[in-house]
């Protein structure tokens, strides 16, 4: 299996877990992300360090994967950076596992959905 495959399968288990456990549907779409930013504003202060590698890695899997769903693109190692990311058409890398990460550590400043809507704005940007 490869590492894109193992994202797809985390995002997949995702959406899985979230509709066996919390009776919600995710979908790879704008409206997804914005609820999983306000869950992850709900249970950030509650969760322990140990969790919170395993809970970024999915829920970064699954952002990816609604971004490639909705814009495009595709997973690629940044070898500069040396972290997995989206790369759009453009050239463009955006790193859904480190927003994560962020937002699971800074609360609202740290926004997933706020990241999400803002790629067509970044890419366009990059394009003129």
């Amino acid at each position: 299996m490869t590492r894109i495959d193992e994202f797809k399968t985390a995002a997949a288990t995702l959406v899985s877990n979230f509709r066996a456990e919390l009776g919600v549907d995710l979908n790879y779409d704008k409206p997804s992300i914005e609820w999983l930013d306000g869950y992850i504003n709900r249970v950030a202060p509650q969760l322990d360090k140990e969790t919170v590698p395993g809970l970024a890695t999915a829920i970064g899997a699954y952002l990816g994967e609604t971004m490639i769903a909705t814009y495009g693109g595709a997973w690629h190692h940044a070898e500069e950076h040396n972290q997995w990311g989206v790369r759009f058409d453009d050239g463009t890398i955006a790193f859904p596992f480190n927003k994560v990460y962020k937002q699971l550590e800074g609360g609202d400043f740290e926004s997933i959905y706020s990241f999400f809507t803002v790629v067509p704005v970044i890419r366009e940007r990059g394009s003129s």
